[in-house]
């Protein structure tokens, strides 16, 4: 029971951490008059963990480790800030995909959706958090926008939350709340971050690498 009680602390920490990395974000003078009428000023784009979600949930309804922040957001900004969590297969060596699957299946589907969201809300600002899975999907998008190769300018982009990240140790990304020393499980990606470096914020529990 001690350890499992530890665990359940350092997790609400974790949380607590990710919420005001997010909240900051989100009190950024830039948002002010951001969208257009009928936009929200924000788009707040969460990617679920491994089994967290699949890929015919709604993702008007919060999911998983991440649900706690999402839902910290909408109570406190009300129509400004529009969250979204992204269904995808959120699956690792069952269901007849691979991990690898399950990924790029994030990645393709969260460019989807901030490609479409910004087209039609041309000056709305970005968040995006992921947990897990979710963040190593979420950490390669970054890395891309960063590096002007993804959906959206990195201007757009207020800040990044990557939770138990797979590459974490990535250049541009700031390690968050508990100190933490090596890389991630997957190791940081070649390209860092680019453009968005100063804005993408790693969170760790140090028990987890």
């Amino acid at each position: 029971m001690p350890a499992r009680g530890s665990r359940a602390r350092r997790t609400v920490a974790l949380i607590a951490t990710a919420t005001v990395v997010v909240g900051v974000a989100l009190t950024a003078p830039a948002i002010t008059n951001a969208a257009p009428v009928g936009c929200a000023a924000t788009f707040n784009l969460f990617i679920p963990g491994t089994w967290e979600t699949n890929e015919n949930a709604d993702p008007n309804r919060p999911v998983g480790m991440l649900a706690p922040i999402a839902e910290a957001i909408e109570a406190q900004n009300g129509a400004r800030a529009q969250t979204y969590t992204l269904p995808y297969m959120a699956s690792a060596f069952d269901n007849g995909h691979t991990y690898a699957d399950s990924k790029l299946d994030a990645v393709h589907k969260a460019t989807t959706v901030l490609k479409s969201y910004a087209d039609t809300c041309r000056g709305a600002k970005i968040t995006i958090t992921g947990y897990s899975q979710g963040a190593d999907a979420a950490g390669d998008l970054a890395s891309a926008i960063g590096n002007d190769q993804g959906p959206v300018d990195a201007d757009q982009v207020l800040g990044v939350a990557l939770i138990a990240d797979p590459g974490a140790g990535t250049k541009g990304a700031a390690t968050v709340g508990p100190t933490t020393s090596g890389e991630g499980i997957a190791g940081p990606r070649s390209q860092g971050m680019g453009t968005l470096s100063g804005r993408v914020a790693s969170i760790c529990d140090p028990n987890d690498l």
